[in-house]
């Protein structure tokens, strides 16, 4: 697609009303302290009330985009979920305000550190670390502890309800604790980074150091055991079965936007399954599992999961947005912002609200009517994909740890 000046002002136009009609809604996701959660909170306004890992994370990161002082929403994410992080390190993935911790999800995504570096980076305040360092630490460690293979050094997914992307093809019917996912392999990697920089800033050398080295183990290993050389793409892995499990599906991207790959390996997958209409290039965005794939559908469901089986996730997508934009692929992710842009902005202009996911295929919402929440960042997509700028951390500081 040629960036020429004919497309200027449609898309000055798109990016002003995803500003105004999706940015305007975010003081619908902003809760009190309430119950079991002793710090003010954010929610997916419209389906939820209660407190979930990913769904407060990625809000949070559209909020500090906006404005630095909401940090204080991802400063309070790390701080609520803190209060039910058992000595041990595990922490449940979501937190109801009537009833405490959420016992679906087992363990907190790997989002801890991530959260708190940009909270801290936001409110240019880093110093509400320091009382929190340990069990922070015993957190974030928690998976490589209780939760990894030694034979390969991944770490893995409890289950595919854990993992956030509920029915997802490389996942879903597993044994507990099996999966080595590609994607909780990536987020932790963040995560690593994350936790150097804190502590680093507080000045905890040493764990700042046993950090940076657990990132760049796994990085390692993600490259080692999750790439295959002869399909030209990551598989998460069986660590039962010990195989890989060879789907072309979400999670199979996250690497991409950790920024795990080299340029040849990011360029022969993107090209072969990114870019590639057949498999999760649509019209209406990225898809969640290839078209090709036997378990591809659209379904509209919400229980007993959502649906990651081919529909568009605009959370997704804006991560995926952002990994094209580093490996070189500047005009599809401007494609993927217009479209997923335009997918929001017309579901508002025809039903008055946005919804979780979209049909792949034809566009149309498909579950959880009225709920505002990652798609938030659709806001910014159009802004980004132009500017190349990363709005929650510009200068990239977790990607620069590399």
């Amino acid at each position: 697609m040629k960036n020429d000046k004919n497309r200027i002002q449609p898309f000055d136009a798109l990016a002003a009303a995803a500003k105004s009609e999706i940015g305007g809604l975010r003081t619908h996701v902003v809760r009190r302290a309430n119950g079991a959660l002793p710090y003010d909170y954010v929610v997916p306004n419209g389906v939820y009330e209660e407190l979930w890992d990913w769904d407060a994370f990625f809000v949070g990161l559209h909020l500090i985009s906006e404005n630095a002082t909401d940090g204080i929403y991802l400063k309070n994410w790390c701080l609520n979920f803190l209060q039910y992080t058992e000595p041990d390190g595990q922490t449940p993935g979501g937190i109801r305000p009537w009833a405490g911790r959420d016992a679906r999800l087992y363990h907190i995504k790997p989002l801890m550190g991530q959260a708190a570096y940009y909270a801290s980076l936001a409110l240019g305040d880093f110093s509400w670390v320091s009382p929190v360092w340990e069990k922070m630490q015993s957190c974030v460690t928690y998976r490589e502890r209780k939760m990894n293979d030694p034979e390969t050094g991944l770490v893995k997914w409890w289950d595919s309800m854990e993992s956030g992307a509920d029915n997802n093809a490389a996942l879903v019917r597993r044994y507990h604790n099996s999966v080595a996912g590609a994607d909780v392999n990536a987020f932790q990697v963040l995560d690593y980074r994350a936790m150097a920089l804190l502590a680093e800033k507080i000045g905890k050398r040493q764990d700042a150091g046993a950090f940076r080295d657990r990132a760049h183990r796994l990085s390692e290993a993600i490259n080692a055991r999750l790439w295959d050389p002869d399909d030209l793409t990551y598989y998460s892995y069986d660590a039962v079965e010990k195989t890989r499990l060879r789907y072309i599906t979400y999670s199979n991207q996250v690497p991409l936007w950790a920024r795990l790959a080299s340029p040849e390996q990011a360029r022969t997958m993107i090209e072969r399954y990114v870019l590639d209409s057949r498999k999760l290039w649509s019209n209406y965005g990225i898809r969640s599992l290839a078209a090709d794939e036997p378990l591809y559908n659209n379904e509209n469901v919400i229980k007993p999961y959502s649906n990651w089986q081919g529909p568009i996730w605009p959370h997704a997508n804006w991560m995926f947005m952002h990994a094209l934009l580093h490996y070189g692929y500047a005009d599809a992710a401007l494609e993927v912002a217009e479209r997923v842009t335009r997918l929001c902005l017309d579901d508002l202009g025809r039903n008055g609200m946005m919804h979780e996911n979209y049909h792949a295929e034809t566009g149309a919402p498909l579950a959880a009517p009225n709920f505002i929440s990652w798609n938030l960042l659709v806001a910014q997509m159009i802004e980004e994909a132009r500017s190349r700028i990363f709005k929650p951390d510009p200068g990239e500081s977790l990607w620069r740890e590399e």
